[in-house]
């Protein structure tokens, strides 16, 4: 499915410590046109969702802290109140410091609607058809303690630091140790999900390989993305 993405431009940073403020932006929003719908607030290692309605009668966004992105799902353009709430959700997310707004399309009409809004077509992404060549990998900080691996410096994964009940199997570096003492001594893994501006669709074992291949770069970039936090 193509997607059409929307450039916001920011002028603030990401404000990530107020997400709770889209529920009540949008339930404001909503009834002031008329919709007593209460958005629901679900939070995910990395990023949120707001359901808006308990049927998601306006669909749902996602909200993802790592990429500064809000996704719009779940419209069907039919209202005016559907487009009225895309140009208060391009607004709102320009003004909490999101650098792009996308949805997928179904349909001409509504590839012509977010044209006229400024926002250009995102192709989908294809299979990647190799196997996973470790020299290819890198990993950068994106967001406070979150991660993305590129691959042929493109972005392919995000990830997010989570405690576990025990660390996986392989080689506990140096890093990795210290980067644990430093978040209280509880054993640390990685969350992760495809990047929203990946060019490519990843099977399991690709996905598996970009994680393995990674990993002890990925305690090295997060120990210096705390250290840095800590005296910032």
């Amino acid at each position: 499915m193509p997607w059409m993405e929307l450039n916001l431009n920011p002028a603030d940073k990401w404000n990530e410590g107020c997400l709770e403020d889209w529920s009540a932006a949008l339930t404001a929003f909503l009834l002031e046109k008329g919709e007593n719908i209460n958005p629901r607030l679900h939070m995910l290692p990395g990023y949120y969702t707001v359901a808006l309605g308990e049927n998601e009668e306006f669909g749902e966004l996602v909200i993802s802290s790592a990429e500064r992105l809000v996704v719009l799902l779940g419209l069907s353009y039919e209202s005016s109140v559907e487009k009225e709430l895309v140009h208060f959700v391009a607004r709102f997310a320009r003004q909490m410091g999101a650098v792009a707004l996308r949805a997928p399309i179904m349909n001409a009409k509504e590839r012509k609607f977010w044209r006229q809004m400024g926002a250009g077509l995102y192709p989908d992404p294809t299979r990647l058809k190799e196997d996973i060549h470790r020299e290819h990998i890198r990993v950068e900080p994106l967001f406070q303690f979150s991660l993305q691996v590129t691959y042929r410096d493109k972005p392919a994964l995000c990830l997010e630091p989570i405690f576990c009940t025990a660390r996986a199997e392989g080689v506990v570096s140096l890093a990795q140790r210290r980067t644990e003492r430093l978040l209280g001594g509880r054993p640390i893994g990685f969350a992760s999900r495809i990047s929203a501006h990946s060019p490519w669709e990843l099977d399991r074992a690709q996905w598996n390989d970009l994680l393995a291949f990674s990993r002890l770069d990925c305690f090295e970039v997060l120990e210096r993305c705390i250290n840095i936090s800590e005296f910032s």
